[in-house]
């Protein structure tokens, strides 16, 4: 199954607009128009929604969702997608990702949620053949990156 991956993400930035209006995020997206999943539509939705749902309530104000595809890493590998999303929140230190990463682990009980996104994403994500990975944004709080097989 292939999947478009630009329209996807922008009906998933328009629900998050809605979801979190009230707290007047700013959701940019820049997507790679040509980006095709190799999968399913409702398993990306399932990943990037909980990345860019954890994102924008952790945001200060903005959150920043970037599609890339990338060529084969070794030959006779097939292409890359990388999907970044980046938030202006506080971030969290090595410790606090490694333990976020883990099933049913939370930091902060403030923030709605069961502590299983982040851990069903790397799952799903495994699944495919992918991965996830947590760093430092450059707009200053939590990088998540999303690998998955593309077309």
């Amino acid at each position: 199954t292939v999947t478009e991956v630009a329209p996807a993400i922008e009906a998933l930035r328009r629900t998050m607009d809605k979801i979190h209006r009230d707290r007047d995020i700013v959701i940019d997206v820049m997507a790679d128009p040509s980006a095709k999943f190799r999968g399913e539509r409702q398993d990306l939705e399932e990943m990037a929604g909980n990345l860019v749902d954890n994102a924008c309530k952790w945001a200060a104000s903005r959150v920043f969702i970037e599609v890339l595809l990338e060529p084969p890493v070794e030959p006779g590998a097939g292409r890359r997608l990388r999907i970044v999303v980046d938030d202006d929140g506080r971030g969290l230190s090595a410790a606090e990702r490694a333990q976020v990463s883990r099933r049913g682990q939370r930091l902060d009980e403030s923030k709605p949620g069961s502590g299983l996104g982040l851990s069903i994403v790397a799952e799903l994500a495994a699944l495919y053949g992918g991965s996830l990975s947590l760093g430092n944004a450059p707009i200053g709080g939590l990088r998540a990156e999303l690998v998955l097989p593309a077309v």
